[in-house]
């Protein structure tokens, strides 16, 4: 089942002005996708596309098992590590402001980091922002040490995020190649709510979710998130499992966020268009040498000439991926919630690159 609604249609003039010129379907790859993720297991499918004046939003399948009630559009899904972006915007305000340096050591702005990693006193604001810090990623031994039952009710702080990571024996960065770690946006999480006083979620409100328009984005709470929202699910020996409350992720600023596709589209364009940090301060985001800073992937194979950017989240039963022009006029933003598996599994589902695929195809084809 889907629902989609056109919200407008463009037109060009013509010599005849009676004449009418059919509104063009923008999500003719991601229809295709949809209904494949359908018969392959996937709970619901919700995306959003804009092409200039043009969008179309749709939703395929349910928001619940339990329920089956018809998934629509607005439904809301964890966006997991696309927020990273958001809370980089937060970190770069202060670069603005002076109040914090790229290339200070994060110890100047927490100590408590070299207090739980000592030997890497050298990581850099810079290092963290473009993962080239090296630290361990605490999540690969949090699923393994942890039950179902303790994820989903267990509520764990920045500090202990971080000395799960630190029982993780790497040698000490940063390092000079791309290695994407959560642990780094938990440390800069941390260190925006010292630099501000006040929690990530109040930070995030104010820096981004606000001035992006996002009115169905925020940081989770403990708890069962409010609905309406896409549940994802888990198997567990075999059985399902409602796997939408995830309070081991409550208030994390790698994959805290919960948000919808448009809202999705709404940050994207936002930040490059200027309306969160200043042209200058994008530009050296995306420009940065060797990497791009802030969760951001800069893409110049998806139209001739012209560049893109991709934010990407995704985690346990939740695949996301926005991709814009950088004038913010051509966006595709999809959520996905994966067939149930195995949370430990560590493969990719096979829908992922499916997903992509026919997202980049969404896109070029509005070159």
């Amino acid at each position: 089942m889907a629902v989609a609604i056109v919200l407008s249609g463009c037109t060009f003039g013509t010599p005849d002005e009676t004449a009418t010129t059919p509104a063009v379907k923008l999500a003719v790859a991601l229809e295709a996708f949809a209904a494949d993720a359908a018969t392959h297991g996937a709970p619901a499918v919700v995306f959003h596309v804009r092409n200039g004046d043009q969008e179309e939003l749709m939703a395929t399948g349910v928001r619940d098992m339990e329920s089956n009630t018809m998934a629509v559009p607005t439904d809301k899904t964890w966006i997991i590590g696309a927020g990273t972006p958001m809370v980089a915007v937060s970190v770069m305000k202060l670069v603005e402001t002076g109040s914090v340096r790229l290339d200070d050591p994060v110890s100047a702005h927490l100590p408590e980091f070299t207090a739980i990693f000592p030997a890497w006193d050298r990581v850099t604001v810079r290092d963290l922002l473009g993962s080239t810090s090296g630290l361990p990623d605490y999540f690969p031994p949090l699923i393994e040490s942890a039950s179902l039952d303790e994820l989903q009710t267990r509520v764990l702080t920045f500090e202990e995020r971080l000395r799960i990571a630190a029982g993780v024996d790497l040698p000490p960065g940063p390092v000079t190649f791309f290695a994407w770690s959560a642990t780094d946006w938990e440390v800069l999480g941390w260190l925006l709510e010292r630099r501000h006083n006040r929690g990530l979620d109040e930070v995030l409100a104010k820096d981004v979710f606000g001035p992006a328009g996002m009115g169905n984005t925020h940081l989770a709470a403990a708890g069962q998130p409010p609905e309406p929202m896409l549940h994802g699910y888990v198997l567990e020996g075999g059985n399902r499992r409602d796997f939408t409350r995830v309070d081991a992720i409550a208030g994390s600023a790698d994959s805290g966020v919960i948000s919808t596709v448009e809202d999705l589209s709404r940050f994207v364009a936002a930040l490059t268009t200027g309306r969160l940090i200043r042209a200058e301060t994008w530009k050296s985001m995306i420009e940065a040498d060797p990497f791009s800073l802030g969760g951001i992937g800069p893409r110049d194979d998806i139209c001739p000439c012209a560049r893109h950017v991709v934010v990407s989240g995704g985690g346990g039963p939740y695949s996301v991926q926005s991709v814009s022009s950088l004038d913010g006029h051509q966006q595709v933003s999809v959520a996905t919630v994966l067939p149930p598996r195995e949370l430990n599994v560590t493969d990719a589902p096979p829908l992922v690159p499916e997903m992509e695929d026919a997202i980049q195809q969404t896109a070029s084809s509005m070159c």
